[in-house]
């Protein structure tokens, strides 16, 4: 698949490379742009104290990574890969390209992916969401132009993603150790295994060979999807920038917390449970001056302070 993936990729290369060598639009918004900036690192801080909290507050814990040294390595090579092969290259398509023809190519290559999804949400067992995704599929095919407009998701029909790594996972198969893989980046063994099965059965839920499609054509197909997935993603590439993190656990952890919201393994549910009325009234169940002030029906630097009528690091802790 990889190697599918990376002859399409440059096929894709050689057809935007007369783009690539023309004059950088100017960006209306780099004032904005270097406001938000400042904004991230006075949230954030700088880099250093980013790290230390990764690792003085274990936020990485918990996280099955036996084959990090590997994983690390390969980190590198795809992020060297995208600095001067993928990422130069989707950013002048984006430039380039308007958004009024690049929308309707990620809406045609999304659309394709519906009976995919379809297929999945059967086996998991949820046959109304499979509905809905055949559903889109039919109403964006004819109605939205062979998909190149989401008429169904402006019709309030949206798109709910999912792949064979999480039915396999809704069947209780192990996460598995943390894998990051040649240029697709971010996996795990459970759902490497579904990558490989989505390759092994591209006959069964593939649209492009459903169609009668030349094999030139769909690696060219794949490699102008997976640029303009990447043109979508320019964005967050600064955010990462800004948080100062180490970029290897920044991804790991966040593909690791979306994939287990994804299965509903999340422990936001249990969190959210442990905040009540209690936590919030004096159990009266009905907000008053008895549950923000001292009871005296007025607000006064007592309900606020440690009545000494000044603001300091004493009322705070």
């Amino acid at each position: 698949m990889t190697r599918l993936f990376l002859l399409a990729l440059l096929a894709c290369i050689v057809a935007v490379a007369g783009c690539a060598s023309s004059p950088e639009a100017n960006n209306p918004n780099d004032t904005q742009d270097e406001k938000q900036n400042d904004d991230w690192n006075d949230d954030w801080g700088d880099d250093d104290d980013w790290n230390d909290d990764w690792d003085e507050d274990g936020w990485d814990e918990g996280t099955s990574d036996p084959l990090e040294r590997y994983n690390r390595w390969v980190h590198s090579f795809n992020m060297t890969a995208d600095e001067y092969l993928i990422r130069p290259v989707a950013v002048t398509y984006k430039e380039q390209v308007p958004d009024g023809i690049r929308n309707p190519i990620g809406n045609f290559f999304r659309n394709l992916l519906e009976p995919f999804y379809a297929l999945n949400h059967y086996l998991q067992g949820d046959g109304e969401q499979g509905a809905r995704s055949i559903n889109r599929f039919f109403v964006n095919s004819t109605v939205g132009v062979l998909g190149l407009f989401d008429v169904a998701g402006s019709a309030g029909l949206e798109r709910e993603r999912t792949d064979l790594g999480l039915t396999l996972g809704h069947w209780g198969t192990p996460e598995g150790p943390y894998i990051v893989l040649p240029f697709l980046g971010p996996s795990t063994l459970r759902d490497s295994s579904g990558l490989a099965l989505q390759y092994l059965t591209r006959d069964y839920h593939s649209v492009y060979f459903w169609a009668d499609v030349d094999h030139h054509q769909r690696y060219l197909a794949t490699g102008l999807y997976g640029l303009d997935l990447r043109a979508g993603l320019l964005s967050l590439d600064e955010m990462m920038e800004r948080t100062g993190a180490d970029p290897y656990i920044f991804m790991r952890e966040s593909y690791l917390q979306n994939r287990r919201e994804q299965l509903g393994e999340d422990d936001w549910d249990d969190w959210d449970d442990d905040w009540d009325d209690d936590d919030w009234d004096n159990g009266d169940d009905d907000w008053d001056d008895e549950d923000w002030d001292n009871g005296d029906d007025d607000w006064d630097d007592e309900d606020w302070d440690n009545g000494d009528d000044d603001w300091n690091e004493d009322d705070w802790g």
